[in-house]
C-alpha cells in the first residue's frame, strides 16, 4: 500500500521522496480496512494483475486459488445483491481470463482445521494453551513486529493458502508432468495483507513460491470489467449446471464448514464440528455457550468466549475480530486472563474476511457482514458439514503428504521476530 500526502492548499501534491510515507516503516500491518474507507483512492495495495498475462505469455500453466469470501465479494463488485454468491461465474470467469485451472480454497480450509486442531489438542494435553490462529496475515505480521511475546502461542499450521499453494506447487505440479516453476499460482483473495504472505520466504522452496502473487476482489472485478463479463443471479443459477461454472479437480472438494472460515467464529466452529466428528457425535451448534467478553462502541467489534463439552472433555475459545479488539486482547492475554482457553481465533478485519481490505467497498457501513449470508447459504447445502467426512481430501494427503516430515514440510511454518529490525513502537 502507498500513500501519497499533500498540503491543503494542493501544492505539494507531488509523488516524491519528501510527500511519500513507507508504510513499511511504520505499524501498518497490510489490513487494508484504510483502503476500505478512503473516500479518495489515495490509498492502493500494490496491484500486480499485470504479471498474470507476462506468465502467460511465458507460458506458465495459470492456476487460481479461489478464497471463500472472494465469491461473495466479486458478486456485489460485479452488480449482484450483497450477500449473493457469484461461485459458479466466477469460476467461468477466471477461465475466459485465461487461466487453466481453478481451485478452491476451501480444500486447503479443510486442511487447516485438521492442522489446527491437532495443535490444540497437543496443547491441551501439555497445559500449554491458548494456541492463537494464523489463518489471517495480518494479524500475523501485528504479532511479528508487536507481540513477538506471541509467537510461540501462535499454530505453526500455514494459512488455507499456504497449504494448498504448497501442494499445488510440490505435488500436483508432478501429476501433471510439470516443473513449481512451470506453474504460475495466483491467490484470489479478498486480503491485501495475503499479497505480503504470498512474498514471506517461509513461504518458498528452493526459491520458488508457492503462491507467487494475491490478487484482491477488487482487481478481478476490475479484471472481468474489462474483459466484459457480466454477472447476473440468472446466470449464476445456469452455469451451475455447466462444465465451466465448476471448480477443477482434484481440490474440488470441501466441507461445508470450509466456506464458514471467511467470517468471524467461522475458524473455531470448523474445529469445534471437526472434534464432534472425530469422537462421532452430532454436531450442534446450540451446544456451544457464548460469553461476551468485550465490545466496541459501536458494536462492530468484539471479543467473545465459546465453551463446549465434546465426549466429557470441556473447551474454550476466544474469538477475536477488528483491530481494536486485538488491542483489547493482547491485553487480556498480558494480564493472565486467558488461563483456561484452549484456542483464539484472530481476525484483524471487524466480521473478518468477508470484510477484507481487498473486498468492494461499500456505501453504506454493516452491509458487509451480509456478505456471511451468502457463505452460510454454501454450508447449508453442502454434502456434509464437517473436514473429517472430507474422503477424498483424507486420500490426497494420504498420498501426497504421508510422512510427518511431509507434514512440517508442506502444512506447517515458521514465524520470526520483525520488531527489532523495524523498530516498530507499541500501541
Amino acid at each position: 500500500i502507498s500513500v501519497v500526502v499533500g498540503t491543503v492548499s494542493g501544492k505539494n501534491d507531488e509523488n516524491t521522496d519528501t510527500t511519500r510515507v513507507r508504510l513499511d516503516d511504520s505499524q501498518c500491518v497490510g489490513c487494508g480496512q484504510c483502503v476500505g474507507i478512503c473516500t479518495m483512492g489515495a490509498l492502493q495495495p500494490a496491484n500486480r494483475c499485470a504479471e498474470i498475462q507476462v506468465a502467460k505469455q511465458n507460458g506458465q500453466t495459470l492456476v487460481a486459488v479461489l478464497a471463500p469470501s472472494t465469491r461473495v465479494g466479486v458478486s456485489e463488485g460485479m452488480g449482484m445483491p450483497v450477500g449473493s454468491s457469484c461461485e459458479a461465474q466466477l469460476t467461468a470467469g477466471l477461465k475466459q481470463l485465461g487461466f487453466d485451472y481453478v481451485f478452491d480454497n476451501l480444500w486447503g480450509a479443510d486442511v487447516c482445521t485438521i492442522e489446527d486442531s491437532k495443535e490444540v489438542l497437543k496443547a491441551v494435553k501439555a497445559g500449554k494453551g491458548p494456541v492463537f490462529t494464523s489463518c489471517c496475515p495480518a494479524w500475523i505480521n501485528l504479532v511479528e513486529t508487536r507481540y513477538p511475546e506471541v509467537i510461540p502461542q501462535i499454530s505453526t499450521a500455514r494459512s488455507p493458502t499456504g497449504i494448498i499453494c504448497s501442494v499445488i506447487k510440490r505435488r500436483w505440479a508432478q501429476q501433471i508432468n510439470k516443473n513449481p516453476d512451470d506453474l504460475f499460482v495466483v491467490g484470489v483473495m479478498p486480503c491485501t495483507a495475503k499479497k505480503f504472505e504470498a512474498a514471506r520466504h517461509q513461504l518458498m522452496n528452493n526459491g520458488v513460491k508457492d503462491c507467487d502473487i494475491s490478487i484482491t476482489s477488487r482487481e478481478l472485478v476490475e479484471l472481468l470489467k474489462e474483459a466484459g463479463i457480466t454477472f447476473s443471479e440468472e446466470r449464476e443459477l445456469q452455469m451451475k449446471e455447466t462444465k465451466e461454472g465448476k471448480m477443477d479437480s482434484p481440490f474440488n472438494e470441501y466441507s461445508g464448514s470450509a466456506y464458514i472460515f471467511g467470517k468471524t467464529a467461522g475458524v473455531t466452529e470448523s474445529v469445534v464440528r471437526y472434534v464432534f466428528a472425530l469422537n462421532k457425535l452430532p454436531f450442534n451448534k446450540s451446544k456451544i455457550i457464548q460469553h461476551l467478553l468485550w465490545e466496541s462502541k459501536d458494536k462492530s467489534q468484539n471479543i467473545k468466549i465459546f465453551e463446549f463439552d465434546a465426549a466429557g472433555q470441556k473447551f474454550r475459545a476466544c474469538i477475536a475480530h477488528g483491530g481494536s479488539s486485538i488491542e483489547e486482547l493482547m491485553k487480556i492475554w498480558q494480564a493472565g486472563r486467558l488461563k483456561g482457553v484452549d484456542v483464539v481465533e484472530v481476525m484483524m478485519c471487524p466480521g473478518g474476511c468477508i470484510n477484507g481490505g481487498g473486498q468492494p467497498k461499500q456505501m453504506k457501513k454493516g452491509l458487509a457482514l451480509d456478505r456471511a449470508k451468502g457463505l452460510d447459504k454454501h454450508d447449508m447445502e453442502s454434502e456434509y458439514k464437517d473436514c473429517e467426512s472430507n474422503e477424498m481430501m483424507h486420500k490426497m494427503l494420504k498420498e501426497w503428504v504421508p510422512t510427518e516430515h511431509d507434514i512440517h514440510d508442506l502444512l506447517h511454518t515458521h514465524y520470526e521476530n520483525r520488531n527489532d529490525a523495524q523498530n516498530v513502537k507499541r500501541m
